[in-house]
């Protein structure tokens, strides 16, 4: 089974702390499957030359030889894809692929593509093009969790609902939606839980040995990520009853940078029994984060942007017992009551959202949508505060369910077992397409590539005044020298690749001259028929040109 990966290098990093969730996934991806994937060469399909370089050196990182990567250029799919059983993308953008698959022998490669959020027009147009793509049930869209599965789900239902009532056909994508949840490396996150980085890390904060620290590590934004409040008021709660002090500690960065001022003028009022903390996940004094700090970790994410969560999962990794939001795909990696608490989450019913709809289309701005979502859904408090009590009262009890969080998280989520995973799909997809039987997935003789790349001369065949016909008849009206003149100029010989070699070109052209007036018939059925539309393309250029003329009988 031979994998190809398209592959577009980060965008993320250009301002001081700030990493962009998704740039963080997909280099983990890479990372973890240059070091635990079978593949003896690693395949890369880049969007362009810095993307394959960033590809190589992320293999080099981790010990892979450079020369075991192998990049393939983008623009010559028919040339380089046919030997491909898997093309992969990790994002959902696989409907491109799709496509590009039709310039192949059947059956060509599976496609498979990854899904990290389902919020968003980007990302609803995405996976609306798989129903009308030339998809078929050999490709797959793995998703991270079964609640972005069932978004998927729900938004090919929409959409196909409108297609139906429009066109009265039967839309219904075949795409597999495989869940498998993103990975992490265990082993990183145990060596930065280690005494020595506790002590040093409390010591740093100023923690007292009576202080219990909530950790939350992520986004800092109300909008993207979590608003903070019902995370501090039952903090507030818990901490009347308890005998140790309540520290919370937010660590990560502002986005967009006027979150701080929010966030810091919210904390100062409500803060009456606890301490709440920000520290910048740049802060030079703690190079590890703050991982190893923690007794307890926390995430209250009320956001549709959130997907599967990693934080949580890397929590476990690091033996914190977790307190987060029974939401999308939290609630699949901490199971209640063994590695922590899932706290309740409620929202208004369905027909009570499409006005946020209305409101993000007519405003064209996303975090409308991402607002208007959050700001009405709600979180348990008072289940949150009794969770936080539990834990923070209990040293017993945050030990126990550390350790069953470590020991799921090693058996569940490490790398090495998401890579097998992914590799035993790649396998099952590839060997499924090549044993069924081929359906042609676009008309006979359909004149287009793409339904936005049609054939030029068919959508404008009424621009010029006629076409040419294999019974016209050419004659070369150059000499020898002068063709070889007009042809040292690169202007007039600007697309090569959709013509012959120059080299062929002007021997072609003398077998012309020498057979006197010859059909375009005679001249391109002395070619393969492989070879017959680029000679009539290269019988225009010479039109163009001058170098022949054209008569009809």
């Amino acid at each position: 089974m031979t994998v190809c990966i398209q592959y577009s290098r980060p965008i993320s990093g250009k301002n001081d702390g700030e990493i962009f969730g998704l740039d963080v996934a997909v280099s983990n991806f890479l990372t973890a499957y240059f070091k635990h994937s079978n593949q003896q060469q690693f395949i890369c399909r880049p969007t362009d030359f810095p993307s394959f370089d960033h590809f190589k050196a992320l293999a080099k990182a981790v010990g892979v030889d450079e020369q075991r990567c192998v990049g393939l250029d983008p623009r010559h799919p028919k040339h380089n894809l046919g030997s491909i059983d898997t093309l992969f993308r990790p994002d959902p953008l696989i409907a491109d692929l799709a496509w590009r698959r039709q310039q192949l022998p059947s059956p060509g490669f599976a496609t498979c593509g990854l899904v990290h959020t389902m919020s968003g027009e980007r990302i609803a147009r995405a996976v609306g093009e798989l129903l009308t793509a030339p998809t078929d049930e050999n490709d797959a869209l793995i998703c991270p969790s079964e609640a972005i599965r069932d978004a998927i789900h729900n938004m090919w239902e929409i959409q196909a609902d409108y297609l139906n009532h429009r066109s009265g056909g039967k839309f219904k994508c075949p795409v597999q939606t495989p869940v498998i949840p993103l990975g992490i490396d265990t082993d990183k996150f145990l060596n930065l839980t280690t005494a020595d980085k506790r002590t040093a890390q409390r010591k740093a904060l100023d923690v007292n040995d009576d202080e219990v620290v909530v950790l939350f590590i992520g986004r800092l934004s109300f909008a993207t990520k979590a608003h903070p409040l019902a995370l501090w008021q039952a903090a507030e709660r818990a901490a009347q009853h308890l005998q140790k002090k309540l520290r919370i500690i937010m660590y990560g960065y502002f986005k967009p940078g006027d979150m701080e001022q929010h966030f810091r003028k919210l904390a100062a009022e409500t803060a009456k029994n606890i301490t709440i903390e920000f520290v910048m996940n740049d802060d030079k004094r703690f190079p590890d984060g703050l991982w190893a700090a923690g007794d307890i970790f926390t995430s209250l994410s009320d956001n549709i942007q959130e997907s599967f969560g990693l934080t949580p999962v890397e929590a476990m990794a690091c033996g914190l017992p977790a307190i987060i939001t029974d939401w999308d795909g939290y609630r699949g990696s901490v199971r209640d009551g063994l590695d922590g608490f899932l706290i309740p989450t409620m929202t208004p019913p369905p027909s009570a959202g499409l006005a946020i709809a209305e409101a993000y289309y007519n405003e064209e701005n996303y975090g409308v949508s991402l607002m208007g979502a959050a700001q009405s859904t709600s979180i348990d408090i008072d289940a949150c505060a009794k969770a936080i009590g539990i834990l923070a009262g209990d040293e017993g009890r945050r030990k126990s369910f550390g350790d069953n969080a470590r020991t799921r998280a090693q058996h569940i989520f490490d790398w090495r077992h998401i890579i097998k995973a992914y590799e035993e799909l790649w396998t099952e997809l590839s060997a499924k397409r090549k044993a069924s039987k081929p359906k042609p997935a676009l008309p006979a003789n359909w004149q287009a590539v793409h339904p936005s790349y049609p054939n030029p001369w068919q959508m404008f065949r009424s621009f010029p005044s006629s076409l040419l016909t294999m019974e016209d008849k050419l004659t070369i009206a150059m000499s020898k020298d002068e063709i070889t003149a007009l042809t040292a100029h690169e202007m007039n010989y600007f697309i090569p690749e959709l013509l012959v070699p120059k080299e062929t070109m002007l021997e072609m052209i003398e077998l012309v001259r020498k057979a006197g007036s010859p059909r375009v018939q005679d001249i391109v059925s002395a070619f393969p028929p492989p070879e017959h539309d680029r000679i009539l393309r290269c019988i225009g250029w010479m039109l163009k040109h001058g170098i022949a003329t054209t008569g009809r009988p």
